[in-house]
């Protein structure tokens, strides 16, 4: 399906800006202008619900080869990567692309840059899944991936980092009684 007048409609979104459309928002526009086969694909897709939509089936895909990629390197690094099997998901496709753009973003010391590397691989991956058709509902989905991206990314505040860190330490550390 192709929905040229409601993609023409959303806000161009950047890796690096602030979204100007809340998830919400997004849901609550495509709910009045998407096909209900579509919008309950792009409710599991946001939800984790049941689909057989190809577009949420390969981006889930995506994202587990991504996550088992991290798990693997994490486990790797701690020295037990005989453990790290029972943590890693079936996943269908092993594209040595994501592997070696994972095993990069690794390769960064900083953890805040790290996890941007490992964005900017999502944000990438769900574009290319969309293909060149922008008007597509594949289009939409990438849209609305990219926007939980965009929001993540907004909401990052290192006061509260600092803050969380700084909680989990006290509440590590042994009580002087």
């Amino acid at each position: 399906m192709s929905y040229p007048y409601f993609a023409a409609t959303l806000p161009s979104l950047s890796f690096d800006g602030a979204p100007s459309l809340t998830e919400a928002e997004f849901r609550d526009r495509c709910r009045q202008h998407l096909k209900a086969a579509d919008f309950a694909a792009l409710t599991a897709l946001y939800d984790g619900g049941v689909t057989n939509q190809a577009f949420v089936l390969k981006w889930r895909d995506c994202d587990t080869e991504i996550r088992n990629a991290v798990v693997h390197l994490r486990a790797t690094k701690l020295g037990t990567s005989a453990d790290a099997s029972k943590w890693l998901r079936e996943c269908k496709s092993l594209q040595p692309s994501t592997q070696n753009a994972v095993t990069a973003a690794f390769q960064e010391p900083n953890h805040l840059r790290r996890e941007r590397a490992l964005e900017q691989l999502r944000w990438n991956l769900a574009g290319d899944l969309a293909g060149f058709d922008t008007f597509s509902a594949a289009a939409i989905f990438a849209y609305a991936i990219r926007l939980g991206i965009v929001s993540r990314r907004a909401a990052e505040n290192t006061e509260k980092g600092s803050d969380r860190l700084r909680n989990m330490m006290k509440a590590q550390a042994p009580s002087a009684e």
